[in-house]
């Protein structure tokens, strides 16, 4: 496994994407939560926030991801809409 030097050395990621090194958290409603060593994690009333930070070339840029605490589809439910509607969407203009 590489050091964390090594990543940055080899990516010019800080904090790399080692899922293996994530941490499984449950929550007080007995949710599982995915927790990796260089996200921080905001919980409010009505959403959730992570945040990291990447340095890509010369340029840092922060990454802030936004999930409802009551979601109304799974990521997989919400992929296969966008799925079956590109495919409705070419076979009406075909």
């Amino acid at each position: 496994m590489k050091k964390n030097w090594e990543i940055y050395r080899d990516t010019g990621i800080l904090g790399g994407y080692i899922p293996e090194q994530a941490k499984l958290r449950r929550t007080e409603d007995g949710e599982v939560a995915t927790v990796f060593r260089d996200t921080v994690t905001h919980e409010e009333e009505d959403c959730i926030a992570k945040q990291r930070e990447m340095l890509i070339g010369s340029k840092r840029f922060c990454i802030t991801s936004v999930f409802p605490v009551e979601p109304s589809a799974t990521p997989t439910d919400k992929l296969i809409a966008c799925i079956d509607a590109e495919l409705e969407k070419e076979a009406h203009s075909a």
